[in-house]
């Protein structure tokens, strides 16, 4: 069975929307904006502002999970429309069709994918994802 590009780019662009429409509601002032902020004098409490922090460390993370599933989103419809999707961006062999169909956005193969995981593959070849059209 061949891989339905077509399908796959909806949706990854149906992915990507969800993603730019979460990211926009997770913009909201910080506990330090709102200390700053003359205009509130009230005294928090140093448990209020623990809490507050932990808030925003939770909120940065998630922020940065969602964008870096963005851009890995971005990343595979810029496959499909320079031929490159379905292959693996370090090895160039094909990433088999049930990981797309379960992670579309996937750029590696599941054996460059364990080692990008324990750190294996350099920065630089990871980088080469949205560079690299060696196996076009």
């Amino acid at each position: 069975m061949a891989i339905d590009t077509k399908q796959i780019k909806k949706r990854l662009e149906e992915t990507r929307q969800e993603l730019e429409g979460h990211l926009k509601s997770l913009t909201r002032p910080s506990a330090a904006d709102y200390l700053t902020d003359p205009a509130n004098d009230d005294y928090q409490d140093i448990e209020d502002e623990a809490v507050d922090e932990q808030q925003e460390q939770q909120d940065r993370a998630v922020k940065f999970n969602e964008q870096t599933q963005l851009d890995d989103v971005n990343a595979a419809l810029k496959r499909i429309e320079n031929g490159t999707y379905g292959r693996c961006v370090v090895c160039g062999q094909p990433i088999p069709e049930k990981r797309l169909e379960a992670i579309p956005w996937a750029a590696r193969c599941v054996k460059d994918e364990e080692a990008a995981e324990q750190g294996m593959i350099s920065r630089d070849e990871l980088s080469q994802d949205t560079d690299d059209t060696r196996f076009s």
